[in-house]
Formats: structure tokens, C-alpha cells, sequence
């Protein structure tokens, strides 16, 4: 057997598998328990960088700490730059600080669920400032408080289609007419439609280039399409520089005194 055989064959596994669930389960809330466990379990966790982990969840900026952006399916954080603010298997709290990817999970995808998927992940996309703590110059002990601004996490939409027979042509039609209606900051790095292809935005350096270009992979090298490009858009996300760490302090208001000198 092939490699591209074999990887087409975990495809359709997984395909059957998330079939047997929907239809075994009646309950709405055990449904999408199960089918996202079977997505993290055979398409995100094996192929995350190691220095990642997902988990269910909303995301608050320090500016906002009481507004929760609406639960995301995975949040793919990094535990080395901050934790959860909250942590529970079910349902984590994260601070953006510590957030770099979105995954959207659905097992009945049409072009109205597609834009309802890249709506609901659009709140955190637009959450690009981040709070550091910056090293004084000549200084070992000293930091500057500032805010910066940085990428917006990577998002993701993985779906089994209502209708298998979902033309590939036009998925990438309505993912690329989506983006250009909403606009930013609703950029999509990529959607795996199981069983039929995965749709890669094309990145774009200056707004001299067209925006929302959509590449497509169709054949049976779907996933491993998918699996790739979900690592290599965390492996170039960059770290902070040596001696800068997030700053958490203004999520929860406090006050600070020297009580003994």
C-alpha cells in the first residue's frame, strides 16, 4: 500500500467514524462532545508543535476581561507563554497573550454554516494587542509595562459536508466571497472539507496583492494537506524575545503595596 493510499484510508476511517457518532447520538451536547474529540484526537493533537496544546474555550483581552469572545471548539494555545486563565477540560478560559490558533469543528457544513464558522471566530481574529513585560536597558532586575501589537491567531474550519457530492469548485468560491464580505478580520488559513478537499487562503504581503485567493487541494492528499499546513502556521508563529514575558496583571484589578522595609 502507498502512503497516499494509506493517508486516504485515515481519511475515510475518520469520515465513518464521525458518521457513526452523529447518528448514534441523539443528544445535541454528547454529539459534539464526541465528534470534536474524535477531530482532536485524529487531526489536531498528532500534529501540533510540541510546544502547543488545545483545548475548548473562550479568549478575553486584558482591555476586556468580563467579555468573553463566544466558545471557540479548539483553542490552540501556547502553555510556555501563559496558562489558561481558567482551566477545565470542558471549557478553558484564555488570555490572547497565550493564543495562537482557532479550530472550528462541524459535522454539518454548507456555505451558510461556513460563514456563520468564520462570524463566530472573527472576535478573537480581532484581538491583536498583547501585553508584555519589556527588559529596562543596563537594567537586570527592571521591566517596562507596553503593549504591542501581533499576528491574530491562525484559524481553521474543519467540516464533513451536508452533501457529499459538494461541488470543489464552488467551496472555494464561497470561502473566498465570505471573506471578501466580511472583511478583516476574517481571515481563514484553511478548510478541510472531509472527503472532498482542503482550502488554503493565500497569503498576501501588501494590500497591492489580491486578496483572498483561494488555493485547493482535492485528490486524495487532502488531509495530509490540511495536517501540514495546521504545522507549519504555528511552527512560523514567532516567540518573544529573550527576557520579555506576557504581562497578566490588568485582567484582574488589584492593588499593589510594600507592606514591610
Amino acid at each position: 500500500m502507498s502512503l497516499k493510499d494509506s493517508i486516504q484510508n485515515t481519511e475515510q476511517a475518520i469520515i465513518k467514524s464521525l458518521h457513526a457518532k452523529r447518528e448514534g447520538i441523539d443528544d445535541r451536547t454528547g454529539k459534539g462532545t464526541a465528534t470534536e474529540g474524535i477531530v482532536e484526537r485524529e487531526l489536531l493533537l498528532p500534529h501540533l508543535p510540541a510546544r502547543f496544546k488545545c483545548l475548548k474555550g473562550s479568549v478575553v483581552t486584558a482591555s476586556e476581561p468580563n467579555r468573553q469572545s463566544p466558545a471557540i471548539d479548539r483553542v490552540i494555545y501556547d502553555p510556555s507563554s501563559a496558562p489558561p486563565l481558567i482551566y477545565e477540560e470542558s471549557h478553558s478560559l484564555f488570555p490572547i497573550e497565550s493564543v495562537c490558533g482557532l479550530v472550528e469543528i462541524t459535522m454539518s457544513l454548507d456555505a451558510t454554516k461556513l460563514k456563520k464558522d468564520i462570524e463566530h471566530m472573527a472576535p478573537v481574529k480581532a484581538m491583536t494587542s498583547r501585553r508584555v513585560l519589556v527588559p529596562l536597558p543596563n537594567s537586570k532586575t527592571k521591566v517596562l509595562r507596553e503593549k504591542v501589537e501581533a499576528l491574530s491567531p491562525r484559524s481553521f474550519i474543519v467540516g464533513l459536508p451536508v452533501d457529499p457530492s459538494w461541488n470543489p469548485k464552488t467551496i472555494p468560491e464561497a470561502l473566498r466571497n465570505i471573506q471578501l464580505e466580511l472583511g478583516d478580520p476574517t481571515h481563514v488559513h484553511g478548510l478541510y472539507v472531509l472527503g472532498i478537499g482542503f482550502f488554503k487562503t493565500v497569503e498576501v504581503e501588501s494590500t497591492a496583492e489580491p486578496m483572498y485567493r483561494i488555493g485547493a487541494w482535492t485528490g486524495p492528499d487532502r488531509l495530509l494537506r490540511f495536517t501540514n499546513s495546521l504545522r507549519q502556521a504555528l511552527d512560523r508563529l514567532g516567540r518573544l524575545p529573550p527576557g520579555w514575558s506576557y504581562d497578566l496583571q490588568d485582567y484582574v484589578n488589584g492593588q499593589y503595596e510594600i507592606l514591610a522595609e
